[in-house]
């Protein structure tokens, strides 16, 4: 038994201990080496490694591979400006099937996505719906199009189904967080509720806001619960059936409260929106609007396809001319300043593209690993990746794995465009509220990502040195898993192990 007692104990030891070569005996590590034995670290799971040059300023489980939330978009993003260049854009094109005769389009007008995500969003770097639509206006007029005897048909086939991650929970998939992106998206693919209460134990009044969605229906079955009682409304729906039911509980003394849930059917309602705005011009579309579905049907309702009528193949169609999205440089600044996850998984989805000419998420796996290799870091052991985005709980990273990947990326050739997309504590992003007594110039130097979920938070990035010497470059990442206290509590230990690091001398 004593025998036995001695292996656990070894083994204890060996989970706990800090792996890797020689520390420094460093402020932070002391301070890492302190807030590991207490609460609310010691209960849960906790890495660290930060780095300069040949120094290790601390590290504590730092090959201990963790579910890094967020975190997971330094690499997608990063995979993506490697791959594509920060000048690359998205596309879309209109096309059209049949003839054009005297003006008039005797067959269906195609908007056919190629997974811009920016299309009708409300991101920063998103151009105005507007602007959009008045840009593929002007192709139908230099075409010389005047009327369209078909339809508008929002054609989103570029990605390969399914929509989202079949690794994300089910919670999160009715929420606009866990939206997916398709080859064509409108408003990133979500749609806002108006939720507010009624009698207690009745249903509480939910109004669809924007984008309008008339083709779809609703189950109420949420519940006004009573006052200071939980929030806990929540939106279910599916691809398969234009139907939506809200469930949980709404607080009889919240005034109001916007519920963003996620829409499966963006190329439906892009066509949609352009249809009315090609109508609110004077042109006339006798057929209105329609998508694909998912057995290649040409879809003008959604509970009931057009049977026997296919759409066109996509080889088949006639071009008009390609609208452009924001530079990726732009998105990529996008996604990691406000954590979006469409903006992620639309990365995530259009990397195979490059490689091997068509997309998958199966593929898009492949290609994270083949990305990663090129830029000599094996994933095997250290790196699990299954969505772009981090919300799979599936994503397993070890902090040492970030650094190595952040370091590649400090002396690539995307170096500019992957740093500005980080944000600093105390910008307008997911990190406004951090460090808030902390000195601005300290801040500002402070460049990194942070990622979050129930049980876990985590940051990762850059220390930028004051003299602007890159080779004084602090490079860390630092991810805590199962730890039940409240967010703010952990958030807090971390913006100090940060803060002591951005102040090693």
């Amino acid at each position: 038994m004593k025998r036995i007692a001695l292996i656990f104990a070894a083994l204890s030891l060996l989970y706990f201990v800090p792996a890797g070569g020689a520390t420094r005996n460093t402020e932070t590590q002391k301070l890492v080496s302190d807030y590991s034995r207490k609460e609310p670290l010691r209960s849960g799971i906790f890495g660290i490694l930060a780095v300069r040059g040949s120094d290790t300023l601390a590290q504590y489980n730092r090959r201990l591979k963790m579910v890094p939330a967020s975190n997971v978009k330094l690499i997608t993003t990063g995979l993506a400006l490697k791959q594509l260049g920060s000048a690359w854009r998205f596309s879309t094109t209109l096309a059209y099937s049949g003839s054009v005769k005297d003006g008039v389009l005797h067959g269906d007008l195609y908007i056919v996505g190629g997974g811009d995500p920016t299309t009708g969003s409300r991101s920063s770097c998103a151009d105005s719906l507007l602007k959009t639509f008045r840009a593929w206006k002007d192709l139908l007029d230099k075409a010389g199009i005047k009327e369209i005897t078909g339809h508008v048909v929002g054609d989103g086939r570029y990605f390969k189904r399914p929509l989202q991650s079949m690794t994300w929970q089910a919670e999160d998939m009715g929420f606009n967080y866990g939206a997916g992106p398709s080859g064509l998206n409108f408003f990133e693919n979500a749609q806002a509720f108006s939720v507010k209460p009624s009698a207690t134990g009745k249903s509480p009044l939910v109004e669809p806001l924007y984008p309008e969605t008339p083709w779809m229906s609703y189950v109420n079955s949420a519940r006004t619960g009573e006052a200071k009682s939980a929030n806990t409304i929540y939106y279910i729906n599916s691809e398969y059936a234009p139907v939506g039911e809200f469930q949980g509980n709404f607080p009889s003394d919240r005034k109001s409260f916007k519920l963003e849930a996620s829409n499966y059917y963006g190329p439906y309602t892009c066509a949609f929106y352009f249809y009315r705005y090609l109508l609110s011009g004077g042109m006339k579309v006798h057929g209105a609007y329609a998508d694909v579905s998912p057995q290649g049907l040409l879809r003008t309702d959604l509970l009931f396809s057009d049977i026997g009528r296919k759409a066109a193949a996509p080889e088949s169609l006639t071009a008009l001319g390609k609208g452009w999205s924001p530079t990726l440089r732009q998105i990529v600044r996008d996604t990691n300043f406000e954590s979006d996850n469409f903006y992620a998984e639309t990365l995530f989805n259009i990397l195979p593209m490059s490689l091997y000419g068509q997309t998958g998420r199966e593929l898009s796996e492949k290609a994270v690993y083949e990305l990663l290799a090129s830029m000599g870091l094996k994933a095997d052991g250290a790196c699990q990746m299954v969505d772009g985005s981090g919300l799979s709980r599936k994503d397993y990273i070890s902090p040492d794995f970030f650094v190595r990947f952040l370091r590649k990326m400090f002396w690539s050739p995307e170096k500019d465009a992957y740093i500005a997309s980080l944000p600093y504590p105390g910008s307008k992003s997911t990190l406004l509220n951090r460090m808030p007594d902390a000195p601005v110039e300290v801040k500002e130097r402070i460049k990194m990502k942070s990622g979050s979920m129930n049980g876990v938070r985590s940051f990762s990035g850059y220390i930028l040195p004051a003299d602007g010497n890159d080779s004084k470059t602090i490079f860390f990442s630092i991810i805590t898993n199962n730890i039940t206290a409240p967010t703010y509590k952990v958030a807090q230990i971390l913006d100090e192990i940060i803060l002591s690091l951005a102040q090693e001398p």
